[in-house]
């Protein structure tokens, strides 16, 4: 064998292992992206399941909570049709603003702030809403890792090649989620 003949091989086979490698590093970082995601999801169950018994408690207090109901009802079934993470974080953000409600409506009657029940669900609650942050926080910092893997050179070149594309962050779309709220 030649040695010209052995040095192309050479370079070939490096080649090979370098796009195999570049391959697998996408590879890895989009299914980091999807379990991320999918970590939302199964918050988002969670906090959805606990909400009709926090709303059916505070109804109790207050006439205009079973309209809360009704809305949050209606979120949950459309929770299922989220299927790219802007629609899954615009149903996150409603809802959010609808517990917003409930806590204002807490504040009004002194007996439901009182309530064992109910505290213990505002606590389960405070918990799930925490899982979801460092949840959400996760997911970003995978799509910034899968999103910079992808832009990076040469890993572009094969990303371009087997169809990867940037993931988009999950961020909060209202200025409600945003402002404190306010308790009369």
């Amino acid at each position: 064998m030649s040695p010209v003949l052995l040095l192309t091989g050479g370079i070939i086979l490096l080649l090979v292992i370098v796009f195999i490698v570049l391959y697998n590093s996408l590879v890895k970082a989009r299914n980091l992206t999807q379990t991320a995601f999918s970590d939302i999801d199964v918050h988002l169950t969670k906090r959805f399941s606990l909400v009709p018994n926090l709303v059916s408690l505070t109804k109790h207090y207050a006439e205009y909570e079973s309209g809360i109901l009704l809305e949050i009802t209606e979120k949950r079934a459309g929770k299922t049709s989220g299927e790219n993470v802007e629609q899954v974080a615009a149903i996150d953000d409603s809802v959010t603003q609808s517990l917003n409600k409930i806590r204002i409506v807490a504040e009004n009657y002194p007996d439901l702030k009182a309530n064992r029940q109910f505290l213990q669900l505002m606590e389960d609650l405070s918990f799930i809403e925490n899982d979801l942050l460092f949840s959400r926080r996760f997911y970003n910092g995978a799509v910034r890792t899968l999103n910079n893997t992808i832009q990076s050179f040469p890993n572009n070149l094969v990303a371009r090649l087997f169809g990867f594309r940037p993931q988009a962050f999950y961020s909060v779309s209202s200025d409600a989620e945003r402002a404190v709220p306010v308790i009369n």
